[in-house]
């Protein structure tokens, strides 16, 4: 396979991603992680390494796609900055200890994990379960706890 073929295939893998991401209002994780790891023996990756490579490279986005969403709200004044410091705290400590988790865990353990995650996701789209509008904001601890 030339790099070009390849380089427009992740384009492409990029483009339908997204847009099936915005149109059923999941995270683009949900459908790019399978999505890479398809690709990923399509171009003969070792599939020990496949699901770990895949879950990284959505996650190597995130950082990326986050960063500039967030920037953006913070510059129009739309983020709570309270919420976002009680959030920071998990959210760091979790990111790095997702680290340490993944790298213990075989290919096979991450792609059953990646699963059960997708199918709670799943459920929890179909019983529109979510935040009820108008709710009171939670704890600090409670929050730090969400974001890790």
């Amino acid at each position: 396979m030339s790099l070009l073929l390849v380089f427009i295939g992740y384009l492409a893998l990029g483009a339908v991603a997204g847009t099936l991401a915005g149109l059923f209002g999941v995270g683009g994780g949900l459908i790019i992680v399978p999505a890479l790891v398809f690709a990923f023996g399509l171009q003969g990756v070792p599939a020990e390494v496949t699901m770990h490579l895949a879950v990284g490279t959505s996650l190597a986005t995130i950082v990326v796609t986050g960063a500039s969403s967030a920037w953006g709200h913070y510059r129009r004044g739309s983020i709570h900055r309270q919420w976002f410091l009680a959030l920071l705290p998990g959210l760091l400590l979790g990111a790095v200890a997702g680290v340490f988790v993944a790298d213990g865990l075989s290919a096979g353990s991450l792609g059953t994990l990646f699963g059960i995650f997708v199918l709670v996701m799943a459920v929890r789209m179909a019983l529109s379960r979510g935040p009820r509008p108008g709710s009171v904001a939670p704890g600090r601890a409670v929050m730090a706890a969400a974001g890790g």
